[in-house]
């Protein structure tokens, strides 16, 4: 890099940075407190809060990554108009590509670190996760819930125990109807917290399930011997099942084994994540070009800052909502796959053709009139606020 493109890289950089520590924790906390309710279910879980909510982080950075990459190297390339040192770049003969590698390369950095977090911290974390989660609800059922009270764990799950021993519950009750199509009850004469991998399960024994459909009012009545919950969500699990796709390893998604329950069951749920996980680090080298196409030009201070940002994250937003759409509908057929290769990467081939042919998006009209009506809206706050303090400073003499 030249010296000017070092310039470039490490103001776009720290500026993008420092948007990955903003929008990483507003969403953390958000997600943090939506949690917060388990704290109070039992001592440990007030302990292990902090820790479960950490293992949140991996997986929000690198859904935030590139908007982070988008919005910080918008503001690089508006601070450089705003201080008029784009003006000197450009009258100093400085060419568009001298402008967009140093972008480029920040998205570059984006994108290692995405695919890191995907194939490497992202899996241990999210198992992390859920190990934790398991271990407060069996903290919960063993040492929070009274004998005889009937307990709301959560909205839609009601619990009840006879006694407990350790490990072991006596005369357990489940009613489950967080599936407005039916609504389940569980009776067990006994039930244990056990081990299977390093992982928590419930093993409900000797008991009953009655199903009952909402729509005709139909009961179903099973009985059984043994009935395994995931203690992660309290939902059934057979073998297998308790480990999520997000867990597994990304040599464990390409091969899988063909004797795995939920592989054989959910097939698409391993392409759709293998889909998600070698596709996102694409998003961070398309955002970074398309901030060189919004806001890379010469601009005067008149025309505002606000077009290019307000520009920049609707064409981000767009692209991600059609990814996250392609994406869901794998499910249905395997050819969503190429979609959702092709939103990004055809992303990038635009954007680059933009930036190789010197197209200015501020020379149309929408431009134009986003930056007029900035300007104004500007223009207008400052006169309101300027006003009102004169007129307070008038009253205080």
């Amino acid at each position: 890099m030249t010296l000017l493109e070092r310039y470039i890289f490490k103001r776009a950089l720290a500026l993008s940075a420092g948007s990955l520590v903003s929008l990483v924790l507003i969403v953390w906390i958000v997600q943090a407190l939506a949690r917060i309710d388990i704290v109070k279910t039992s001592v440990s879980a007030a302990g292990n809060i902090f820790w479960i909510a950490l293992m949140l982080l991996p997986d929000l950075a690198a859904g935030v990554i590139p908007f982070a990459i988008l919005v910080g190297s918008v503001q690089a390339l508006n601070s450089f108009n705003a201080d008029s040192e784009r003006a000197v770049m450009s009258a100093a003969g400085a060419a568009p590509g001298t402008i967009a590698r140093p972008i480029v390369a920040v998205g570059l950095v984006g994108a290692f670190l995405v695919l890191l977090i995907s194939h490497v911290i992202g899996p241990l974390a999210s198992s992390a996760f859920q190990n934790g989660i398991r271990a407060i609800n069996a903290d919960t059922i063993t040492l929070f819930l009274q004998p005889g009270r009937f307990e709301r764990i959560q909205s839609g799950l009601v619990l009840s125990i006879g006694e407990s021993h350790g490990n072991t519950i006596e005369s357990l009750f489940i009613a489950d109807t967080r599936d407005p199509k039916t609504e389940i009850t569980y009776f067990a004469r006994e039930a244990n917290i056990v081990s299977d991998n390093g992982r928590q399960l419930l093993l409900l024994s000797d008991g009953q399930l009655h199903r009952r459909n909402t729509g005709d009012n139909s009961v179903s009545v099973i009985e059984f011997q043994s009935y395994a919950f995931d203690l992660a969500d309290l939902k059934p699990a057979s073998k297998g099942d308790w480990i999520r796709t997000s867990e597994r390893s990304t040599l464990e998604l390409l091969s899988p084994d063909p004797d795995d329950d939920y592989y054989r069951t959910h097939p698409s749920n391993f392409v759709e994540e293998l889909t998600d996980r070698f596709s996102g680090f694409l998003y961070c080298i398309a955002f970074a070009l398309w901030a060189v196409v919004v806001a890379a030009h010469p601009r005067t201070n008149r025309q505002g800052s606000g077009a290019s940002m307000g520009l920049g994250l609707a064409g981000g937003l767009s692209l991600k909502a059609a990814g996250f759409v392609t994406l869901s509908l794998i499910d249905e057929n395997y050819v969503w796959v190429l979609f959702t290769f092709a939103l990004p990467l055809g992303a990038i081939a635009l954007d680059a053709t933009l930036v190789w042919r010197n197209v200015n998006l501020g020379d149309l009209a929408i431009s134009r009139w986003l930056s007029d009506a900035t300007y104004a809206t500007t223009s207008f706050v400052h006169r309101l606020t300027a006003g009102k303090l004169s007129a307070g400073g008038s009253l205080g003499r």
